[in-house]
């Protein structure tokens, strides 16, 4: 059965879904939108069910904007689809991308593996890879100590979703949480070359249509606090590389 794909795109927002859906389409991908959460239509009693602001304040170096807290609930609600309809794993993009035709070769590799929670399909800092191992269509596969951000794309399993949405009411952004991987227990890997990337000329337009921004005042405990459980963080890799491939079919 086919792994489903998710492009999460935004009401008003339609020039990138059909841009999205047509380089998609080229590669004979078959892809289903989701609509996104927009943080600045939320009421603050809605915004509570999701988003703790004390975790916040004790424990992430900064307050959320709307956007960010609409961009989370909108990887969680996906999540929660995979739960509730007992799907195996799917594809998540943004509707922000650069995609290559290795998308479709990446994404039957993950057939071949076991162990997985998420594989991240993009890295706008290019972060390297810890363990390495080669797979067909000359990928290589491995972990990390520096856990990419961002959420341009990525394949997540039933387990992944269960794991992540643990951490519901959330208190840092979806990227960063990503990133805590040791506090849920999530294995994470990449497959390089990564199929897609950023395509930044969407920015301005989803800034827009979100709206909101976060506080940059911070303080000195702040700032420390979570600088220090970063670099703890760092102390573990995200995935046990010889788990997931020694149990390649």
């Amino acid at each position: 059965m086919p792994i489903p794909f998710y492009v999460i795109n935004m009401k008003g927002c339609e020039g990138r879904w059909k841009t999205t859906l047509e380089r998609l389409s080229n590669l004979g991908l078959t892809v289903e939108r989701f609509e996104a959460t927009i943080g600045k239509q939320l009421s603050n009693q809605e915004i509570k069910q999701w988003y703790c602001p004390s975790k916040n304040k004790k424990r992430y170096n900064r307050n959320l904007s709307a956007g960010e807290i609409g961009c989370y609930i909108s990887h969680m609600r996906i999540w929660q689809k995979m739960v509730d309809e007992s799907m195996p794993c799917c594809v998540v993009l943004e509707d922000d991308l650069f995609i290559n035709a290795e998308l479709k070769d990446v994404v039957d590799a993950t057939a071949r593996l076991k162990n997985w929670d998420l594989i991240k399909l993009s890295d706008n800092r290019n972060f390297p890879l810890i363990d390495t191992a080669l797979l067909d269509n000359g990928l290589t596969v491995g972990n990390y100590k520096k856990a990419p951000n961002g959420t341009q794309g990525y394949i997540i399993s039933l387990s992944g979703a269960k794991k992540l949405l643990s951490r519901k009411p959330f208190f840092r952004p979806v990227d960063v949480d990503m990133q805590f991987h040791k506090e849920v227990g999530l294995s994470m890997i990449g497959i390089k070359p990564y199929p897609i990337a950023e395509d930044r000329s969407f920015v301005s337009e989803i800034s827009t249509i979100n709206g909101g921004s976060h506080s940059n005042r911070s303080t000195f405990l702040r700032n420390l606090i979570h600088r220090t459980s970063i670099h703890r963080q760092r102390k573990y890799k995200t995935a046990d590389l010889a788990k997931i491939i020694n149990n390649k079919v």
